[in-house]
Order: C-alpha cells, then structure tokens, then sequence
C-alpha cells in the first residue's frame, strides 16, 4: 500500500512538471522575438507610494532605454506619497523631458482601491497605443520597450508578460530569485495553456484599445492581486497573450529584506490565488499527495522510496529552472535551485495558513478581503 502512494505522489507530480516544462518550452518559442521596426506611441505608467528610497534607480534605468523619445512617455503615479517621491521625481524631468507626475490625493473605492486605482489613473492620462506597467522599485532593461513592443506585431497579442529578476546576491535573495523564477515559468506555461496562472504586474503590457474594451480596473473586481485580475479578464476575452523569457524583455526588482515582508508577500499572492478556481484545487491536490508519499515513507521508514520521492522533486525543479536561468543570462543561481526545493518545500505546507487571514497589508495600507472592504493602515 505504502509503495503504491509513493509511485502515485511521484507519478502525478512527474506529470505536473512535464505539463509545465512542455508548456513553458512552447510559450518561449511563440514569443521569440521578430524582426520589428515599428515604432509605435508607447506609455510607461509607474505607481508609486513612499518610495523615496527606490525610486532613483527606476528612473536612472528609464534615462538608459533604447527607444524614440517622440514615442515615449514615462507617467509616474504618486499614490498619497507622504514622503519625497514626488520631489524625486520632479527632479528628473529635466534630464528625461518625456516623465510626467500624475498625484493621487484622495483614497479610490470600489475596484479601484491600492494600486489598481493607481494604474487606472496613470492608464486613463495616456496617449500610447502600448501601454507598460512597472514598479517604481524596478530597474527596466535599455531594451526593455522594444522587446515588449516587437510581440504586437502580430495583430492579435493584447497584452505581454515577462520575466522579473531579483536582485541581490546573499542566501535569502538567491532563494527568492530562484522561486521567482519557478513561478514565472509556470506562469509561462500557463499562458500557453489558456489556463491564466499569474503573472507579475511589475513587467507586462498591453494594448491601450484592449485595455478600454474590456473596461478597465473600474470594471474588474477588485482583487489584492490585480496584475492577476487583468491577466484574467483580459483572456477572459478571448485575447492572445504572449509571456516573454529573455534578458531584455526582464526587469529586475529588490528581495524582500525581512522574513515579517516575505511573508506578507506571500500572504498577499495565496489570497489571490483564490481567482484561480479549480486550478489552485489541482495545485493543491497535487502538492498534497507529493506529500503523503513523504509523510508515508517516514512513517514506515522506508528511506529509499523517501530519497526517491525527494529525487523527483529536485529533478523536476532543476527542469523547470535551469532553461529560463539560461536563456536570462542567470545561470550562476543554477546551484541554488537545490536549497530553494527543500526549503520552499517545507514553506508550501504553512503557505495555506495565511490564507486564514482575513487582512492584507500593502504599502502601509490593510484590506480586509472577506468583506470587500478597506481602510489604509
């Protein structure tokens, strides 16, 4: 009996990594990049909340990208800053005469609560027919645009998710970038399945005339994970959607510090997951049976069937990982993927716990996503 759910728990979870790397593999191949010349109105929109400490280096990165000014415009969100964001900010245009500051004064209701009512407000003060988002604490790569740019040559994408990269090189960054790393590439396979996963809101893009059809953040419910809400209801339309892996398609952003921030992070994304319907039922499910072939093992200490069980799953990540970390210039975290498997593998058992939490908080604001309602902290 117990040799049956051990051969089961690494059969299925075998399955689960093949669908993914397949799946990713594909996407990679439909978003390799084209001969391009087109050089269309492009808005980059950039909320920002109390980031005086992060924000220099975003637009020190934007001074460096390899596209027409005349077709470029930086519109930075100040979402209720209360410290010298906007002065920041304010202090580039000189040197980057395409950077506008848009200021939020007052808090948004209704769906357009935290970042999305941010993004909704830079969005609707733009004049390009692309626009990109990203995080005030990311740096673009030059050719960040143009990679982003070159997929909408084909008439039918409406929107472009890539990669984001952590920055950092200690234990706790290595860790963070490789988990990143494994989620994008599931994300990615996702994408290619039509089955829409997640993405990361601090790299994507969209068609400004798609963005309008379907109605925007207004017409989104409101979700503590709103890049994964557009994603949705943008294929919720029918839409093509591309995921990009390369080294200029990437942007980079900092690791969580502290264990207290990692956590909220992840908070943050397992009450999100609640979009993903059946689909989060078929991670959860797989991942538990993973681990009933592991507690089984202890149990009867049947140490060989354990190494075997825990073989497959670091073979599996390596599989996952070890192309992206390739193709993105990144290989040199190839030897952590190990560590990250076994410490991320006692972290998926807690993950559940935190969706026993009613409250989120975000850039010192807490949402209460039971009830629907808000009040910044």
């Amino acid at each position: 009996m117990i040799e049956i759910l051990v051969i089961c728990s690494i059969v299925v979870y075998a399955l689960r990594t093949f669908v993914m790397v397949w799946g990713s593999w594909r996407e990679r191949q439909l978003g390799k990049p084209s001969a391009n010349d087109t050089v269309p109105m492009v808005s980059i929109v950039i909320p920002a909340r109390n980031e005086e400490q992060r924000i220099r280096r975003c637009l020190e990165s934007l001074l460096r990208l390899d596209y027409p000014r005349e077709c470029l415009e930086i519109i930075v969100v100040n979402d209720r800053s209360s410290d010298r964001t906007a002065e920041i900010v304010a202090s580039y245009q000189a040197q980057l005469p395409v950077l506008r500051l848009v200021t939020i004064d007052a808090s948004n209701e209704g769906n357009l609560r935290g970042k999305a009512g941010a993004l909704d407000v830079g969005i609707a003060t733009a004049r390009g027919t692309i626009i990109l988002l990203t995080d005030a604490d990311c740096a673009v790569h030059p050719r960040w645009v143009r990679a982003h740019v070159a997929q909408y040559r084909d008439g039918m994408v409406a929107m472009v998710c890539a990669y984001t990269l952590i920055a950092g090189t200690d234990a706790f960054a290595r860790y963070q970038a490789v988990e990143w790393n494994t989620t994008h590439t599931m994300a990615s396979a996702g994408v290619f399945f039509r089955q829409y996963l997640g993405c990361f809101g601090n790299n994507m893009s969209i068609r400004r005339d798609v963005y309008d059809t379907i109605g925007g953040y207004r017409a989104i419910p409101f979700s503590v994970t709103e890049d994964l809400a557009l994603l949705q209801a943008v294929g919720k339309h029918g839409h093509t959607i591309r995921y990009l892996c390369s080294a200029e398609s990437s942007v980079e952003t900092e690791p969580c510090q502290t264990i207290r921030e990692y956590i909220r992070q992840h908070q943050r994304w397992v009450h999100g997951g609640r979009q993903l319907g059946w689909r989060a039922y078929v991670f959860v499910a797989t991942t538990s049976l993973y681990w009933l072939g592991i507690i089984a093992s202890l149990s009867v200490h049947a140490w060989g069937w354990l190494l075997a069980i825990l073989g497959m799953r670091i073979l599996a990540d390596l599989a996952l990982n070890i192309p992206p970390l390739r193709i993105l210039g990144r290989a040199w975290l190839i030897p952590a993927v190990v560590p990250t498997t076994l410490a991320f593998g006692v972290l998926e058992v807690l993950l559940p716990l935190l969706a026993l939490s009613r409250s989120i908080r975000w850039k010192d604001q807490v949402f209460v996503t039971a009830r629907s309602s808000h009040r910044r902290g």
